[in-house]
């Protein structure tokens, strides 16, 4: 594998250099020598997608470890914000921040998309005020991100919030890009349920007992028509083979407690897990459990590459 990567490297680097001393089109070139100048920190990617007809910019934001090595292969971690919202809520929490520094992974924070661009970014997953396509976009984004010699496209993982949980799980299920998803607060809606994979993935799905914007039974909400959290979990469990009656487990997080149900023995080797947080609504409210909760789904991320 790593002797595929170095002539990966030498290709790109010397498809590269023959470009910029052949070519005098600047914006061609500027687009793929930033492809390929990462710095450590925060770097930003624009991707041109048509939407209803028209060229529309939509911005990645792109962060590496402060220590950005050019000896190493960093896998990468896609965070999906919740609906109304940017790249920037997942950008700047110091949590993420540090797990990147200190596990060498590259995070890829998208923004959403709006109709009338005023209102924050969301994620089409039918009943949002968008018209985009956003499994197009994130295949625009890999496109653009898997010559880079420096990044690992085939260790990719998936982390989102709410709406951004949504659209994990439709990731999931109509690509083949993600080894392992954690979709926070949000459990499949119900045209998402009926999809069939392309291949076994493991999930790490988190609900609020108390979620009174989508309710952990499931059934009708404001944002959607949700599956049960249970039915969610155990429709990935069916597809990939995995044993069907789950372990359980009592789990302490910082101050939250929270109930694990795990299947195990599916195909390739992966798992699926959901958690109930009890005593909790749409979304952790204390900064020490966020800070356990990243750790653990990034423990649970690197056992499947």
């Amino acid at each position: 594998m790593k002797k595929i990567k170095n002539m990966k490297r030498i290709m790109v680097i010397t498809f590269v250099v023959a470009l910029i001393q052949g070519c005098n089109k600047d914006n061609v070139v500027a687009d793929i020598y930033y492809n390929l100048n990462l710095v450590g920190g925060i770097n930003e990617l624009t991707i041109n997608q048509t939407i209803d007809g028209n060229s529309v910019p939509r911005l990645v934001y792109v962060k590496t470890p402060q220590n950005f090595d050019s000896s190493l292969y960093y896998p990468i971690v896609f965070f999906f914000h919740g609906a109304g919202g940017s790249g920037q809520e997942f950008l700047y929490n110091n949590d993420i921040t540090e797990l990147i520094n200190s596990e060498k992974f590259i995070g890829i924070f998208p923004n959403g998309y709006s109709n009338n661009r005023s209102d924050g970014g969301f994620w089409n997953l039918g009943s949002e005020p968008t018209t985009a396509n956003d499994v197009e976009f994130v295949d625009l984004i890999i496109k653009k991100l898997e010559p880079h010699p420096l990044i690992d496209t085939s260790k990719a993982y998936a982390i989102g919030f709410s709406n951004g949980s949504g659209m994990v799980n439709l990731l999931a299920k109509a690509t083949s890009h993600f080894n392992a998803i954690a979709p926070l607060f949000s459990q499949q809606i119900i045209s998402t349920k009926d999809l069939t994979p392309p291949k076994a993935i493991s999930v790490f799905q988190v609900n609020g007992e108390f979620d009174d914007v989508i309710p952990l039974n499931g059934g009708v909400s404001s944002v959607g028509i949700f599956v049960s959290a249970q039915n969610s979990a155990l429709n990935w469990a069916n597809h990939f083979n995995c044993n069907t009656t789950a372990t359980e487990e009592d789990l302490t997080w910082a101050n939250t407690v929270l109930s694990s149900f795990t299947y195990s023995n599916c195909d390739d080797g992966h798992e699926i897990k959901y958690f109930i947080a009890l005593n909790t609504g749409h979304g952790f409210t204390d900064e020490q459990i966020d800070s356990v909760a990243y750790n653990q789904i990034w423990a649970f991320f690197k056992q499947f590459n």
